[in-house]
């Protein structure tokens, strides 16, 4: 009974939909979790924080269709019973040749539909693909190979706070640098990364005299670290050096992920074809549904007139839609609150990082006295 009414109060209940954080820079919130339920029952109706109806696109293309539709329906209405011409039967109504093409003028619509339907159905599913690669193999490929690396290092090789410090620090670097390359905020780098503890001055500094490609490169000083260890002594069999440098390989192509994914997007004669088809079947069914919505209301058919202004305002929405929140995710990084928590991340990657160190430094007592370690309090 008990699971019976959480999972109630989880559907319908008023706590909040999702959990947000700070955003990266300080000046708005991102999204960090939800709750899936709430979005499975009517209370999804209440929902708008963090979705795309908060987009102020689609209410101006909403508008546009809207009026679209009446700029069809309004003349319909009017000139319903005037003769438009004749043929060979005699003169011919407005309302008889919409009888003769109603038919047709559906069918078409319904073509144009199922067309924009289906490409647009490959088109997120790359975007969501895409998106969740950078989530996965990029940011989660930059904290497994920092995590990795000082685990690896804390418990083979040295205990050094200054050297684990240095792996901590230049890992969650590398993952703000992406932030601040796709913000366009680069040129306060050095501020920026030293107010947070990530980088020294000197360090910044140091960067700073090659700035390109910063948040791959800077997976040089990682493999810098292992070398110097290696040279020490303190690495003490080859095999050990080969899987340290491969922690370090691991963690720049986490990031090399992350930026092809940034900086190659779908292809733009694709997207463009594809907005393009969306836009015009928008238009097209405003046009055909404003007709039909026009001799209807002459004909006083009402079901029909709700159905045709229904279907005007949810298919072009629903398109509409698609096209907006595939645009965001494109880039997880730009700065919308659709973003990657990106200090979230950061912070998390530290702690993961300091919960290994005291792992390593607290041990049974049984387990650290046969490895050799400290045994814990």
């Amino acid at each position: 009974m008990d699971d019976f009414c959480s999972h109630i109060r989880d559907a319908y209940g008023g706590a909040p939909h999702a959990t947000y954080t700070q955003s990266f820079d300080g000046t708005g919130e991102v999204l960090t979790d939800y709750e899936p339920l709430k979005f499975s029952s009517f209370r999804v109706f209440c929902l708008s924080k963090g979705t795309v109806l908060r987009e102020p696109i689609l209410l101006i293309e909403q508008l546009i269709i809207t009026t679209i539709f009446f700029g069809f329906a309004i003349p319909v209405y009017i000139y319903f019973s005037q003769e438009l011409g004749s043929d060979r039967h005699g003169a011919v109504s407005l309302r008889r040749w919409l009888d003769n093409q109603e038919g047709k003028m559906r069918a078409f619509a319904m073509i144009m539909t199922t067309l924009a339907a289906f490409l647009l159905s490959f088109y997120t599913s790359m975007a969501v693909t895409r998106w969740w690669a950078m989530r996965t193999g990029g940011v989660g490929g930059i904290k497994a190979a920092t995590v990795e690396l000082e685990m690896y290092i804390c418990q083979m090789v040295t205990q050094e706070p200054e050297v684990l410090s240095a792996i901590r620090r230049y890992g969650r670097t590398s993952l703000i640098l992406v932030f601040l390359w796709r913000r366009k905020q680069l040129s306060t780098l050095k501020e920026a990364l030293v107010s947070r503890e990530l980088l020294t001055e000197h360090e910044a500094d140091q960067l700073l005299k090659w700035n390109h490609n910063l948040h791959e490169t800077i997976w040089g000083w990682q493999t810098g670290i292992v070398t110097m260890l290696y040279k020490e002594g303190k690495i003490k069999s080859d095999q050990l050096f080969n899987l340290l440098l491969e922690r370090c390989s691991k963690g720049r192509a986490a990031v090399q992920l992350v930026h092809t994914h940034l900086a190659v997007r779908i292809p733009m004669q694709y997207v463009h074809l594809l907005g393009l088809l969306v836009k015009m079947h928008n238009t097209v069914l405003a046009m055909i549904m404003g007709i039909l919505f026009g001799a209807a209301v002459r004909r006083n058919e009402i079901i029909i007139c709700v159905q045709l202004f229904g279907r005007t305002l949810i298919l072009p929405f629903l398109f509409n839609a698609i096209l907006l929140i595939n645009a965001e995710l494109s880039d997880p990084f730009d700065g919308s609150s659709t973003d990657f928590p990106g200090s979230a991340y950061e912070k998390n990657l530290d702690k993961d990082c300091k919960g290994l160190v005291s792992a390593t430094q607290n041990m049974p007592d049984w387990l650290a006295t046969r490895a050799g370690f400290p045994s814990g309090p």
